[in-house]
């Protein structure tokens, strides 16, 4: 009898040593909703509000702000065309290479202050340019603003890149020499009596090295900018000195030689600007365009007699 009270008191007592070492959890039935203590950032003490989460204050989600490009520029032309604004991307330029409009819109897309020269003046405006727009029309990107600009022409690159121009004079086109030039050359493509609506003739210095280059505007076409038929063109010459002799070039233009009248919608060509860009010290050749319901414009880069298209976007 001594011997089971004595094994009940031992058993007794390990299990109250053994509970000692164990926790139990409590578990929240289902039925029942927990209240939750609201959190603040820094504390852990309650609030003393009677709803059950603080409300945290408003935040502004800030645009990230694009830093202007400082290798390289893109490069806009446009103005006050067809009663509203607009500005044409034709490309981008570094100190080494001309950049396509699309690689120029993937190495720089933001806002930035323009540039904006014209034929005889340099940085003559400054104004705020948009991000580019891509037209799956035109499929070209132009660069929206609200300058309130009232002319046209304009060649702009970002504010900081530096550029160079030189002075550009207007020749008299009412003598006979230019007019002959025009004449010859034309004659050389196969038209016959070439007649001139407009002659225009300009005189710069283009490598800056004292021998000037002469630029001819000559244009004749049906007034409709619908048709076009033989004898028909609008043309951009250069003249210029190579060695011991004088070469004529063409560097933009059409000549049209169909018998019969066609729905063509031709190009006007201008000349718009000499400006150097790429910052080699020769100025480059900026010529527009004008076609039925459209415009736009090409950079062309003079070496010696050779011209090559550089940069270039129309709609």
């Amino acid at each position: 009898m001594k011997a089971k009270k004595f094994l009940l008191m031992f058993v007794l007592s390990f299990s109250l040593i053994a509970c000692s070492f164990f926790t139990f959890e409590v578990v929240t039935p289902a039925s029942v909703t927990p209240t939750f203590t609201p959190w603040v950032e820094g504390t852990e003490m309650a609030l003393a509000s009677p709803t059950p989460f603080a409300t945290l204050p408003p935040f502004e989600v800030t645009q990230a702000v694009m830093e202007k490009p400082v290798d390289f520029s893109p490069v806009v032309y446009g103005g006050k065309m067809y009663d509203s604004e607009f500005f044409l991307l034709l490309g981008g330029v570094s100190r080494d290479t001309w950049i396509t409009p699309d690689e120029s819109v993937s190495r720089f897309s933001g806002e930035v202050t323009y540039s904006l020269s014209n034929m005889t003046q340099q940085a003559k405006y400054f104004l705020w340019g948009k991000s580019p727009e891509f037209s799956p029309t035109c499929k070209s990107y132009s660069v929206p603003t609200d300058a309130g600009l009232n002319e046209a022409g304009f060649v702009g690159v970002v504010d900081g890149w530096t550029i160079t121009k030189r002075q550009v004079d207007e020749l008299s086109a009412d003598g006979e020499f230019y007019q002959q030039v025009v004449v010859d050359w034309l004659t050389d493509e196969g038209v016959k009596d070439p007649q001139f609506d407009t002659l225009r003739v300009y005189r710069v210095d283009l490598e800056g090295d004292g021998s000037d280059e002469i630029f001819i505007n000559a244009t004749h076409l049906d007034e409709s900018q619908h048709t076009t038929k033989a004898g028909d063109y609008s043309i951009v010459l250069m003249r210029k000195v190579i060695g011991n002799e004088v070469v004529t070039k063409l560097v933009a233009g059409d000549v049209y030689d169909s018998k019969e009248l066609e729905i063509t919608y031709p190009r006007t060509y201008s000349l718009a600007n000499f400006i150097d860009l790429d910052q080699d010290g020769v100025l480059e050749v900026v010529v527009s365009f004008l076609k039925w319901e459209g415009f736009g414009a090409s950079v062309f880069q003079v070496d010696g007699q050779d011209v090559t298209q550089t940069l270039s976007a129309g709609c």
